[in-house]
C-alpha cells in the first residue's frame, strides 16, 4: 500500500470500504458461475440419459443382422448410428464429470 499508518481515517474506511465491495461482487460472481455449472452438468446428464434411451430403443427396432426385416429397412446401418449415439453419450457424460469435477 501506498500508506503506512491509515489507522481508523476516512482514506482508511473508504479502502475497506472498495474492498468490501469488490469481495460482494465476486461472490456474487461465484455464486452465479456455480450455479451456471449446476445446471450445465443436470442438463448433460438429462442429455445422456435420452442419448442411451434413444439409442436403445433403436437397437430394439432395428433388430439384429440376422433379422430378414431389419436387414430390409437398414438395419445394420441402423446399428453403426446407435454405436455412434453411444459414443455421443459416453462424451457427454465423460463432459458432465469433468464440469462437476471443476466447479467444486
Amino acid at each position: 500500500m501506498y500508506f503506512t499508518r491509515l489507522d481508523d481515517s476516512p482514506m482508511f474506511r473508504k479502502q475497506m470500504q472498495s474492498l468490501e465491495e469488490g469481495a460482494d461482487m465476486l461472490r456474487e460472481r461465484c455464486l452465479k458461475y456455480h450455479k451456471g455449472c449446476r445446471k450445465y452438468t443436470e442438463g448433460l446428464g438429462e442429455a445422456y440419459d435420452g442419448d442411451i434411451a434413444f439409442a436403445s430403443s433403436l437397437e430394439a427396432f432395428g433388430g439384429g443382422h440376422n433379422d430378414p426385416i431389419s436387414v430390409a429397412f437398414g438395419g445394420p446401418v441402423m446399428t453403426k448410428f446407435t454405436i455412434a449415439l453411444r459414443e455421443i453419450g459416453t462424451y457427454k457424460e465423460v463432459l458432465r464429470s469433468q464440469v462437476d469435477i471443476y466447479a467444486k
